[in-house]
C-alpha cells in the first residue's frame, strides 16, 4: 500500500514538474514576440493630415511596422502648434516636422532631438500665385501678398524675396490661413498669394484661363519646404535600434507605394482627408526620398545648406531666439 501510495505521489510530482516548465518556457517565448524574435517596440508618431506622411500610414495598414519590430501608431494633429507641444512635452515619442519647424524649436526650446529621416521636399505643392501682370518676383514690391504667417508660406516668400534683395518690409502684407489665401485669390482681393496643394489647384483651376500663374515654387529653393522625423536624444538612447527600424519601416512602405500607387493612394488619402482623384496633383509637386537617396543629398551638402538658408530667413524675420549648429540635429548619414 505504502509503494502504491509513493508511486501515485512521484507521479503527481512529475506532472507538477512539467507544468512548471511549459509555463516559463510559454512567459518566455511571449516576453520575445512568440517566436524567439525581439519585443515589439510601440511607437507613438505625431502627424499631421498632410499627403507626406503617407508611407507611415500605408505601413500601419500593410502590416510592415510589425514586420520590422514597431507598432506604430500614427496620432493626427490639425494645427502646428498642437503638435509640436505634444512632441515637446513628450505626448508622443516622434513627430513629423516640417524642417523649419524643427530648426526653430531647437533655437527656442533648447531641444535635444535628432533628425533621421528626411522625408520630402515640396517642388511645386507650395507657390507664389499671381496674376498675368505680375511676371517676375521683383514685380511683387509694393503687392498686398496673401499667406499665412510663421508658416512654409512666408520662409518661400522670403526666400523668393531675398533672391532679389528685398524683405517682407518691401510688401504689404496680408495674413490668413492658407486655404483662405487661395480663395482671396480667386475672389480677387490680392493678386499675389503663397499657399500649398491642394489650395493651389483650386486657384489654377478657376483662375488659370485669366492668366493667373506660379510664380515662384519650391523647385526654385530645392529642401526649403521639407519634412523629417525627428525624436528626441533621449528617446533614441533609450531605444538604440528605433533609428534603423524606422528608416527600415519608411523604406519599405515607400517602396510600396511607388509599387502599388493605386491601393497605396486609398490609403494616403484617406489618412489625408481628401479624395484619391486630388493626389495625383499634389504629388506632382512633391519629391519623396528613401535612405539611399536622402544619403545622396546629405554626402551632397545640399541638405546641410537648405538647413542653413532655413535658418539665415527666420533669423532675418524674427522668429529664431538664437542660431544653432544645424549639424547637431541631422542625423542621416
Amino acid at each position: 500500500m505504502k509503494l502504491r501510495l509513493f508511486a501515485i505521489s512521484m507521479a503527481i510530482l512529475m506532472l507538477i514538474a512539467a507544468g512548471c516548465s511549459n509555463s516559463s518556457n510559454e512567459g518566455a517565448e511571449g516576453q520575445e514576440g512568440g517566436d524567439g524574435s525581439e519585443e515589439t517596440l510601440s511607437v507613438k508618431m505625431a502627424v499631421q493630415p498632410w499627403v507626406g506622411n503617407g508611407p507611415f500610414w500605408i505601413a500601419e495598414e500593410m502590416g510592415i511596422d510589425e514586420k520590422h519590430g514597431i507598432n506604430l501608431e500614427t496620432v493626427s494633429f490639425e494645427q502646428d502648434s498642437d503638435m509640436n507641444a505634444a512632441f515637446a512635452s513628450d505626448k508622443v515619442d516622434v513627430a513629423n516636422l516640417a524642417t523649419h519647424t524643427t530648426i526653430r524649436m531647437k533655437a527656442n526650446q533648447d531641444l535635444d532631438m535628432k533628425a533621421i529621416i528626411f522625408m520630402d521636399e515640396s517642388l511645386e505643392a507650395d507657390a507664389i500665385l499671381a496674376t498675368e501682370d505680375i511676371q517676375s518676383v521683383n514685380d511683387l514690391k509694393g503687392q498686398r501678398i496673401a499667406f499665412e504667417e510663421g508658416a512654409t508660406s512666408e520662409l518661400l516668400l522670403q526666400q523668393a524675396l531675398s533672391e532679389e534683395g528685398m524683405t517682407l518690409e518691401d510688401v504689404e502684407t496680408v495674413f490668413m490661413p492658407a486655404h483662405q489665401a487661395g480663395l482671396s485669390m480667386i475672389s480677387g482681393d490680392v493678386k499675389t498669394a503663397v499657399t500649398y496643394a491642394p489650395y493651389i489647384n483650386e486657384v489654377l483651376d478657376k483662375k488659370k484661363e485669366e492668366g493667373v500663374h506660379l510664380l515662384y515654387t519650391g523647385a526654385n529653393s530645392p529642401g526649403l519646404i521639407s519634412d523629417i522625423v525627428v525624436a528626441k536624444t533621449s528617446f533614441f538612447e533609450e531605444n538604440p535600434e528605433v533609428k534603423e527600424k524606422l528608416r527600415a519601416v519608411w523604406d519599405e512602405a515607400l517602396q510600396y507605394w511607388r509599387d502599388n500607387d493605386e491601393e497605396g493612394n486609398e490609403i494616403v488619402a484617406k489618412g489625408s482627408g481628401i479624395s484619391a482623384g486630388e493626389l495625383p496633383g499634389i504629388l506632382s509637386g512633391l519629391k519623396f526620398y528613401n535612405s539611399e537617396e536622402q544619403a545622396e543629398k546629405v554626402s551632397s551638402g545640399e541638405l546641410k545648406e537648405a538647413a542653413e538658408t532655413i535658418q539665415k530667413l527666420m533669423l532675418e524675420g524674427g522668429s529664431m531666439d538664437k542660431e544653432i549648429n544645424v549639424d547637431e540635429i541631422l542625423d542621416m548619414e
